[in-house]
Parts: C-alpha cells; sequence; structure tokens
C-alpha cells in the first residue's frame, strides 16, 4: 500500500472527528451531546487504530523499516511492531482525540489545552501499549513453545504487579487532599487511595488496580469529588474497595488470561489448529463478559452494605444523569460489554 495513504490517514480521522464532533453538539441537550461526544471519540479512535494498524501493515513504510533492520530476528520482529503500533494505532488515534477537543470544549465549557492534551493522552497510551509490547516482546524473546508460553504468563504477571504502582509514581497521580481523604470509606484501610488529575478534560471515575498487598490501589479522578456529593463519592470508591476485598480484580485477569490461552497456545506452535484456537478465545473472551458484569453488581452490594443503598443508587443516577456512565444498553451492546447499565444495576439495588 503506498506511504500516502499511511500519512493520510490521521488527516481524514482528524476531520471525520471534527465532524462527528459537530453532529453531537447538536443533540437536544448538553448531558446528551457529552455522552455523544465521548462515544463518537471512543469508537472512531478504535476504528482509526484497527484501519492504521493494518494500513501501516501492508505500506512501504513497513516494508523499508523491515529491510533497514538487521537480520531477522526477535529484535528487528519487535522494532516493526513498535513502529506499526505507534505510527499506525496511536497516531490515528490522537488525531481523532484531537478533532473531538472543540465538541467537547462546546458542551462543557472548558477550554482546550492542547498541548496538555497530547501530554496526556500519550501518557495514557504509553499505559495501555507498553505493556503490551513488554507481553509480546518476552514472547517474541524467548524459544518457540511451552517455554514462549511461560515467557508471556510470566510477562503478563509482571504487568499486573507492577503498572499500578509505575501509574502512581509517575502519571498525573498525587495524594489525597484532607477534604478528599476525609470521605474515603473505612473499608479501604489497608489500600492506597490515589487521586488521579484531569486537568481541562475532567471525567468523573475511579478504577481499582494491583493485586499484591500493600500495592493494591483505588485510583480516584479529581473531578468525581466535584461531581458527586461526599456520600456518594464514598460509595464509589467502596464499589473500588469491593473489587479488591472480593478478588474481583485477581479473577477478571486469570479470567482474561485463561480466555486469550488458546491463541498463545496456537502461536507458540502447542497445538496446531490455529483457527479453531481463534474461536475458542473468542468464546471465552465474551463469556469473560457476565462474569465481570457480575462483579459490578456484586461491588455495588458491598458499597450498598458500607455505606448505604441510597448513596450507592444516587452516585449512580447522578454519573448517568451527567452523561458519564449509559442508563440502558441494547442487547447486542450487552452482549460485548464488561460493565452492566446502570439501569440494571439501580434495579439490582432496589
Amino acid at each position: 500500500m503506498h506511504a500516502a495513504v499511511v500519512l493520510a490517514l490521521p488527516v481524514l480521522a482528524y476531520a471525520a472527528s471534527r465532524l462527528a464532533g459537530a453532529a453531537a453538539v447538536r443533540a437536544a441537550d448538553r448531558v446528551t451531546a457529552a455522552s455523544w461526544v465521548r462515544r463518537a471519540n471512543r469508537l472512531l479512535q478504535a476504528a482509526a487504530a484497527l484501519v492504521g494498524l493494518f494500513v501501516f501493515t501492508d505500506s512501504e513504510f513497513a516494508d523499508a523499516l523491515a529491510a533497514a533492520l538487521p537480520a531477522p530476528d526477535a529484535a528487528s520482529a519487535f522494532g516493526v511492531l513498535a513502529a506499526t503500533v505507534l505510527v499506525g494505532g496511536v497516531l490515528p488515534a490522537l488525531a481523532v482525540h484531537l478533532g473531538t477537543r472543540p465538541a467537547w470544549a462546546a458542551v462543557t465549557g472548558n477550554a482546550t489545552d492542547y498541548a496538555a492534551t497530547v501530554r496526556r493522552f500519550l501518557a495514557f497510551a504509553a499505559v495501555l501499549v507498553a505493556p503490551a509490547l513488554f507481553v509480546v516482546g518476552a514472547w517474541l524473546a524467548a524459544p518457540s513453545g511451552t517455554a514462549s508460553l511461560l515467557a508471556v504468563v510470566g510477562a503478563a504477571a509482571v504487568v499486573a504487579v507492577a503498572l499500578p504502582s509505575l501509574a502512581a509514581r509517575f502519571g498525573p497521580v498525587r495524594e489525597p487532599t484532607a477534604a478528599e481523604a476525609a470521605v474515603v470509606p473505612a473499608c479501604a484501610d489497608g489500600l492506597r487511595v490515589r487521586v488521579v488529575e484531569t486537568g481541562n478534560h475532567p471525567v468523573a471515575n475511579a478504577v481499582a488496580a494491583g493485586v499484591l498487598p500493600g500495592a493494591r490501589y483505588v485510583f480516584v479522578t479529581d473531578a468525581l469529588f466535584h461531581t458527586l456529593d461526599a456520600d456518594a463519592t464514598t460509595a464509589v470508591l467502596a464499589h473500588e474497595v469491593a473489587h479488591h476485598r472480593r478478588g474481583h480484580v485477581l479473577a477478571r485477569f486469570l479470567a482474561t488470561g485463561v480466555a486469550l490461552a488458546p491463541i498463545f497456545l496456537a502461536a507458540n506452535g502447542v497445538v496446531e489448529a490455529f483457527v479453531p484456537a481463534i474461536a475458542l478465545s473468542a468464546a471465552l473472551l465474551l463469556a469473560v463478559g457476565p462474569l465481570v458484569r457480575w462483579t459490578e453488581f456484586d461491588a455495588d452490594a458491598y458499597a450498598a452494605a458500607r455505606v448505604g443503598d441510597a448513596a450507592m443508587e444516587r452516585a449512580l443516577a447522578t454519573l448517568a444523569d451527567r452523561g458519564l456512565v449509559p442508563t440502558e444498553r441494547s442487547r447486542l451492546a450487552r452482549l460485548f460489554s464488561f460493565h452492566p447499565a446502570v439501569g440494571r444495576r439501580r434495579g439490582r439495588l432496589r
């Protein structure tokens, strides 16, 4: 494929996202518009990245890069892979993100600092991409067969253990202020609560990460403290604490690893049926969905038992009213979604 297509893709991605954002801004209200802008941003980023990966892999750039590297070996293959991910995947996704910023500024009233936006996007991309490249690099470097599979398992374990600590140390993350610490629930004792600074693009969110005692974190964005009242914020934090206390974080990690195992077994020659292995992995990944959705219901119940069901329900209602989480999903969306819609979660609480 001609190199010009690779160069044109970010421009096309930017233009498409500008049009999608402009269309979303015309929604009936700001909440709906904000939800549409966010969804368009995510979907277009995924589409642009997938197209970019395919285009770059089949382009003159990839051929020239492969020819410039030494004789084929693990290091050369990793170099081509890294360039493909960065140029083919990350760059078009960044173009989409920048393209939706004017629409996001229009519906939120927050001016866009493009330099800070690029820095934050690249930092977030590094958090997502670097662990994957580390695991794939371990796979390429190890001998084929069972040893390669063990290398993948070991690298994935290192990522699961080290990534939260690295994010807390090098990311836009800080200790809670006194006022923020006051709403942290007592059940979080022994966990590390850290606040993620969102800058000019505040998004209210929280996540549990880490599997080792002493290195288990609850990351919460600073915007959550401004979006919810104190009791509702405490409920959300208790929900994330539940993912640790109830073993959800480890269960999700192990379930995903089991689902991907057939692909790695086939890729390493341990089993020869490659197409059936892909189909089995796809089926297992779909089966992970119900497990993850159950953990969300279970974490809601844990939070409701410790903070009160009214506070947990109010938190969900407020986030849904702000367009930050979907109230309902179609049957197809429910099949592929890891998080149940707010309507079902509130129904379970009642």
